[in-house]
């Protein structure tokens, strides 16, 4: 459980340059329409379909992360001034979300699964599995209870305790 969870957590938190932060750093696609980052990484550059508003993605489409001219990830949902906002899905080395964004955070409902084959179902707040949720770990075992801020409370559990 705790490689699913680390693996889980660094992808929500650090591999994924679409989640963002209230410090959130910008990059620019080559018409100059600019996305939050809070993961920047040496020769990173993004391209976005859909509309620019004020100089920030906006509207439905696809926004795709590059390294070093290299795809990535992509996100197809909404962007709102820049950021994830409503549904969307995200996707990228084997891995994909499925689910509720806030300023480019899962939250709400969603599905995570990773290329190993778990996963994570259920209600997430500011990009981490917080609430009532299901899990299966890459061992094959099946986790239903309460996350805290990413961190699981078995199914007996008062959400929100801790």
């Amino acid at each position: 459980m705790n490689t699913m969870l680390s693996t889980l957590l660094t992808f929500l938190c650090c591999a994924l340059p679409a989640l963002a932060a209230a410090d959130s750093v910008w990059i620019a696609d080559a018409k100059g329409c600019k996305v939050a980052n809070i993961s920047p990484k040496q020769g990173e550059s993004i391209s976005w379909s859909g509309d620019c508003h004020n100089g920030l993605a906006n509207g439905e489409g696809t926004l795709t992360w590059f390294e070093s001219g290299i795809k990535t990830e992509v996100y197809e949902g909404t962007m709102v001034d820049g950021y994830a906002e409503g549904r969307g899905k995200l996707h990228g080395a084997g891995s994909v979300y499925i689910g509720e964004w806030k300023k480019s955070r899962q939250h709400g409902r969603g599905r995570y699964e990773a290329a190993d084959g778990s996963w994570y179902s259920g209600e997430w707040s500011d990009g981490v599995p917080h609430g009532r949720g299901q899990m299966l770990t890459p061992e094959g075992q099946l986790l239903k209870g309460y996350w805290n801020n990413g961190e699981y409370e078995d199914e007996g559990a008062m959400p929100g305790r801790t």
